[in-house]
């Protein structure tokens, strides 16, 4: 493991990292205000597993995988944001508010996680940070792999203190309107996830 300071320094990063909003935390807020925090954290939960995948990958195949990733950049971005665009749309077309929006959705814990795995994965940049972040604080004197599998682990314990914090915030949020803010709420979380996707499309490789 690297030293003490270097570890300390890196946790420091990680937090600095993940609390700054990005395509994921909007994905997030915006589920959250729809659906819930259960539907927030159970996408939350497919982010998780994504993030330990894209660990996985830099800690075995690092160089040759990336590569391959970022020739497909544009590909992957497309596919992503026009999935964050099919779910805004339906947020922004709803003709319920939250509350009864929440009581007829069909959306299934399992469905919720997968369309997180499905939105990280779908921004390469994500897994080109990992992959330029990690190995910076890896002891040269030791093997390389299980290091950036804790230094992983350190960021997606940061990621999920950091995101948990949006989903309870943005879901209390939610949970304190009535009537007709309900449905503006709504349209709200599909700009919010809209916009992510603008986001994402607009992101230009380095």
């Amino acid at each position: 493991m690297p030293d003490l300071p270097v570890l300390l320094s890196f946790i420091v990063a990680a937090f600095v990292v993940v609390i700054v909003p990005g395509v994921t935390v909007s994905a997030v807020v915006g589920t959250s205000l729809a659906r819930g925090m259960a539907a927030g954290f159970w996408m939350e939960a497919g982010v998780q597993v994504a993030r330990f995948t894209m660990v996985l990958v830099v800690a075995l195949a690092l160089e040759a995988v990336t590569g391959v990733v970022t020739a497909a950049y544009d590909i992957i971005k497309y596919v992503g944001a026009a999935y964050l665009v099919w779910i805004g749309w339906g947020y922004l077309t709803s003709r319920h508010g939250l509350a009864a929006g929440r009581a007829i959705a069909t959306r299934s814990p399992l469905q919720q996680a997968v369309a997180g795995f499905v939105v990280l994965w779908s921004n390469p940049k994500a897994l080109i940070f990992f992959g330029a972040f990690l190995p910076q604080f890896v002891d040269p004197r030791y093997p390389a792999w299980p290091q950036v599998i804790v230094l992983g682990l350190i960021e997606m314990a940061a990621g999920l203190l950091a995101d948990g914090a949006y989903i309870i915030l943005s879901a209390k949020a939610a949970s304190t309107l009535a009537g007709n803010r309900l449905l503006l709420v709504n349209r709200i979380a599909g700009v919010i996830l809209i916009a992510a996707a603008v986001w994402l499309v607009a992101q230009h490789r380095t």
